[in-house]
């Protein structure tokens, strides 16, 4: 097993040891590798990325110790860690997890204060349909996120709705814009 116990370790043995502690995802660029370097940023440490081909061989490797850690949802890790093939050491979202209520925030384990990758979806439409149409959307779906067999759906993969307004959600995009637009620059991620 990993000699990690909590987020607070991982980031004393980066910053006591700069860029010999590695993390994986399955690409450049993904959100674990950007997650991954949104916390390299944020505690100020220096990792080295390894790429998997496959999230299987990418957990698996946390678990036999080949690789040091790996950011990951709760549909990608859950299972392992359900099976006892994982530790979760800290839910890297601003409370702890409905579905994993005993894993601590990144905050509660040692880490930054603050730190969040949330997953997140929205239901795009074209632009100048009739306010009247995109609210009565607004209203099935937000009706259909709250009815017993999707929020049962939702559960099995650790998510959570959490409804907008369009002013609220353009903030959001806005801000996660900037918050990752800033990581893929430092670290250099292109689409080449």
């Amino acid at each position: 097993g990993s000699k990690y116990k909590t987020v607070g370790d991982i980031v004393a043995d980066a910053k006591a040891r700069p860029g010999k502690l590695n993390y994986g995802s399955w690409s450049v660029g993904n959100p674990v590798h950007l997650g991954s370097e949104l916390f390299e940023s944020a505690t100020g440490t220096q990792m080295e990325h390894v790429i998997f081909k496959e999230t299987t061989q990418l957990y698996t490797s946390v678990a036999t110790g080949d690789i040091d850690f790996a950011l990951g949802s709760a549909a990608t890790a859950g299972p392992l860690y359900r099976a006892g093939k994982l530790r979760l050491l800290a839910f890297a979202g601003p409370q702890r997890s409905v579905e994993f209520p005993d894993v601590p925030t990144v905050a509660e384990a040692g880490g930054p204060k603050d730190f969040t990758v949330t997953g997140w979806n929205a239901i795009a439409v074209p632009p100048g349909l009739p306010a009247a149409v995109t609210d009565k959307i607004k209203r099935d779906i937000e009706q259909a996120l709250t009815g017993p067999d999707v929020a049962e759906k939702f559960k099995t993969f650790g998510y959570e709705s959490f409804p907008t307004t369009r002013p609220q959600f353009a903030q959001f995009v806005k801000d996660e814009s900037q918050r990752f637009g800033d990581v893929i620059k430092k670290a250099n991620v292109s689409l080449d």
